[in-house]
């Protein structure tokens, strides 16, 4: 790609080598990538849930199931966002101590 065509980022990306910076510094990044990761999977889950939900609330025919399926998607929902809350925690920290535990370990 020619510099006249390139973008601002797309120049700025060419000059900055992951590989040449420091450990330390490359950390929050890795940390924050692997958490946007998560997140946008668990997303993904939980949407899944709630249209699995909507289909079973279109099957409903009378008010009392409606409640029954209304109420179990609400109990479901809570431990499913707990569980990825947890799932989260679990990612951070991993590639946190992952990037120390591999050779990045703090200065003395």
């Amino acid at each position: 790609m020619s510099a006249k065509n390139a973008t601002d980022a797309e120049q700025i990306a060419v000059t900055f080598s992951p590989m040449a910076a420091d450990p330390l510094l490359m950390a929050p990044f890795e940390i924050a990538m692997a958490m946007y990761r998560h997140w946008l999977g668990a997303t993904s889950r939980l949407l899944r849930d709630q249209c699995a939900h909507l289909q079973n609330l279109a099957e409903c025919d009378d008010p009392l199931n409606m409640l029954v399926c209304q109420t179990e998607f609400a109990e479901k929902s809570v431990v499913a966002g707990l569980d990825e809350l947890r799932r989260g925690v679990d990612t951070i920290t991993d590639t946190a101590c992952g990037h120390f535990a591999a050779g990045g370990s703090l200065p003395q």
